[in-house]
């Protein structure tokens, strides 16, 4: 049985690989058509884990679950799947801070199992930005364009450019770790319970410290290297581009940074009001 699916599976991926690199290949997204496959199986996992949180939280945690509104499910699902994923994105970008290859030349640098942790995240971010354009009137525009920026980077840097910047940009997920916490401790009725507060603080903390102090400060500097020219070998449109992203990335933390300072004085000195949604 195991060969005939191997022997399938080579099949398909002789049929289609060479199809995807003749469109992507000079577009000079390079890791498309050797990474497709795992992109789609991780879209896939992504998608049955999220059917598949309902009836595991219905299981686990009857008493929690069980009163929650069918939006309020819904938003549950989504929030646990989140923090999985941003549990899974700063475990390997942590473990590549300090890697000589990335760091040494920041432009080309490039490492074959970054490209596949990657790739396995790119199936992330397409999933959620598929769930950001089926549910657009809960999650707005800036959600929408978060996540489609992710999917587009993603492309580029499992190509081979500018893989040191991937660090730069998903370690900031470490906020987000804290921040699905806090709408789980929400919806859970904890919100006036001191976990909930030293749990949004410490998301107020890693959003300011790691999205500021790291990635909006690297992103000027990739933004001054690219105005001046100074992008090695990399292929310049896609440093253009990724500049393009830290900038707007850094506006919209700027927009969430005013809702999490309403937020943090609401947890922290009016328990009784609501804090507002943040990336």
């Amino acid at each position: 049985m195991a060969d005939v699916l191997l022997a399938g599976y080579n099949a398909l991926d002789h049929t289609i690989s060479p199809l995807v690199h003749r469109a992507f290949d000079p577009l000079h997204l390079t890791g498309v058509g050797k990474y497709w496959h795992i992109m789609l199986v991780s879209l896939a996992l992504h998608h049955l884990i999220s059917r598949t949180l309902p009836h595991l939280s219905k299981l686990m945690l009857p008493g929690v679950y069980g009163r929650l509104s069918s939006q309020d499910k819904r938003a549950w699902s989504v929030s646990v799947l989140c923090l999985l994923h941003c549990v899974f994105d700063v475990c390997f970008v942590v473990a590549y801070l300090g890697n000589a290859t990335l760091s040494g030349d920041k432009m080309r640098g490039r490492d074959g199992n970054l490209e596949i942790y990657l790739s396995i995240t790119q199936g992330y971010y397409i999933w959620d930005m598929v769930l950001c354009i089926k549910n657009y009137k809960d999650y707005g525009p800036m959600y929408l364009v978060h996540a489609a920026l992710g999917v587009y980077a993603l492309l580029i840097l499992t190509s081979g450019h500018l893989q040191y910047y991937s660090l730069v940009y998903i370690l900031p997920e470490t906020s987000s770790v804290f921040l699905n916490i806090r709408h789980l401790l929400k919806l859970a009725g904890k919100s006036n319970t001191a976990l909930y507060k030293a749990n949004f603080l410490i998301f107020a903390i890693t959003f300011i410290g790691v999205r500021f102090g790291f990635e909006a400060y690297h992103s000027l500097l990739l933004v001054v290297m690219t105005y001046n020219g100074d992008t090695g070998l990399a292929y310049y449109p896609f440093a253009c581009f990724i500049a393009l992203m830290g900038m707007t990335l850094t506006a919209l933390n700027i927009i969430w940074l005013r809702q999490i300072m309403t937020a943090t004085y609401y947890t922290l000195f009016k328990s009784n009001s609501k804090g507002n949604k943040t990336q």
